[in-house]
């Protein structure tokens, strides 16, 4: 099929480098060259999308229902630039997460439009990546290799793992490590549709947790005011509407991995406010 642009009522056609054989008054020329140009400049626009983010103190309690109600909430930084960087193009579906912290947690938010709800992994440290899953990295050392994953599917299954480097047997080995360090992922998840009932259509879904900072004790635990981690919140979105899961994530990452850590956003822990 010919390359085409129309214009008004007229449809012109390109071949190769040159312009279709056929007459052309010098309206329609012009009218062809800001087409193409205009295709051109979308074509060429950059995907982008923040590489840093404040982590504030949390300034109240916070109750886990996945509703994310409490004032405290209102004075988190709202992450919402969920993308398939790797792919240059946004998610067909929106996220919006936000985190806090304080003396004993980080705490996590995540709200997520999902047409379509999936789960049925209802074991611990399962392959919950093979649901509609929350997912969340974090590598407190810059110089060091190791970093945690955790996950939470559509059921409120939990996933936890502690990675000493990228390739030290990835998740199986992680497992196994967690085990020793009895993580300690509270979460709760509220549904806005039906699960597993492909046959109605869905509003979403969300899930609201805490990680206590002795699940981070083999890379030194806490952070202080003023450190910077690497991170990266993600998501695995099957549907009905898709021929393949959806991936995406808040960091730039430049492949579809969501390991690549040297593409995590930074996330800088911040003091309190008098």
């Amino acid at each position: 099929m010919r390359p085409q642009c129309t214009v008004g009522k007229f449809t012109i056609y390109a071949r190769g480098v040159g312009f279709y054989r056929a007459r052309m008054k010098p309206v329609l020329l012009s009218a062809l060259l800001l087409c193409l140009a205009a295709s051109v400049c979308r074509a060429a626009a950059p995907l982008e999308i923040p590489t840093g983010y404040e982590c504030r103190r949390a300034t109240g309690p916070i109750k886990l229902d996945g509703k994310a109600d409490e004032p405290a909430w209102q004075q988190a930084v709202v992450i919402e630039s969920f993308v398939a960087f790797w792919a240059k193009r946004p998610g067909k579906t929106k996220t919006k997460a936000r985190l806090l912290w304080d003396d004993d947690y980080i705490y996590f938010h995540a709200e997520m439009e999902d047409a379509d709800l999936y789960a049925d992994e209802r074991q611990t440290n399962g392959n919950t990546w093979d649901n509609d899953v929350f997912e969340m990295f974090f590598k407190p050392r810059e110089e060091a290799l190791a970093y945690y994953e955790f996950q939470v599917n559509a059921l409120n299954t939990r996933f936890h793992v502690f990675l000493p480097s990228r390739g030290a047997g990835g998740a199986r080995r992680g497992r196994g490590e967690s085990e020793d360090g009895k993580f300690a992922m509270q979460t709760a998840v509220l549904l806005r549709g039906t699960l597993n009932h492909w046959q109605d259509d869905d509003t979403g879904w969300s899930v609201e947790g805490r990680i206590p900072w002795k699940d981070f004790h083999r890379t030194g635990g806490a952070p202080k005011a003023g450190d910077t981690w690497r991170f990266a919140l993600c998501r695995y979105d099957y549907s009905k509407n898709y021929e393949a899961a959806e991936l995406t994530s808040c960091a730039p990452l430049r492949t579809g991995s969501f390991h690549q850590y040297e593409d995590y956003c930074r996330l800088k822990f911040l003091a309190a406010t008098p």
